[in-house]
């Protein structure tokens, strides 16, 4: 009895785990939760720019001149992983999430920095002209080609700004251990 209850204590607990990463990939983004993906995606390009392209008074100026909505739209997508994922778990994921977006600009910067520069430098011209536009409506207007972060939402940008290029961001779960395994046969190089 007592290996029969452990049994079925363990596949509760497996299915409901189970049961919790399907609720989030089936969970959509609202408005401005795509707004805040969008917004901190552009603040860590941004965050890049200033290092890779000595633009950290333009920079600075972005974090002032947006402050008080960048503050709301990181809270509305610390909220979001949290739904998705759940309090802690969310929290790790929101990190994560940042840091991706973070470590890929760096990479983008790297392969290309004068393009970088370049539509960065067209991306603080927009942001910080003396009409700028809430920043909703600036991050909608910067193209990025935002990967699905759950399986039945999409995420994608209304228009894109003239000189600035298509920057992918994935803010999406871990791959569970098969997916990896999977990826790394598909483009493993062959012998």
């Amino acid at each position: 009895m007592g290996r029969a209850y452990r049994l079925g204590a363990s596949a509760l607990a497996m299915s409901m785990a189970f049961t919790g990463v399907a609720q989030a990939a089936s969970q959509c983004a609202k408005g401005d939760e795509v707004t805040a993906v969008q917004a901190a995606s552009i603040q860590q390009q941004l965050m890049v720019a200033a290092l890779t392209c000595n633009q950290i008074t333009n920079f600075n100026a972005f974090q002032i001149s947006y402050g008080p909505e960048l503050r709301a739209a990181d809270a509305t997508l610390m909220k979001m992983f949290k739904r998705f994922y759940g309090g802690s778990h969310g929290e790790a994921e929101y990190h994560a999430f940042k840091t991706r977006v973070a470590n890929d600009s760096e990479m983008r910067s790297i392969h290309d920095n004068p393009t970088y520069c370049q539509a960065a430098t067209t991306v603080f011209t927009t942001a910080l002209a003396p009409a700028k536009p809430t920043l909703a409506v600036f991050v909608s207007g910067v193209q990025i080609m935002e990967a699905n972060p759950f399986d039945s939402c999409e995420i994608r940008v209304a228009a894109s700004l003239p000189g600035a290029t298509a920057m992918m961001i994935v803010p999406k779960p871990k791959p569970m251990m098969s997916d990896v395994a999977t990826a790394q046969s598909v483009t493993a190089p062959a012998n």
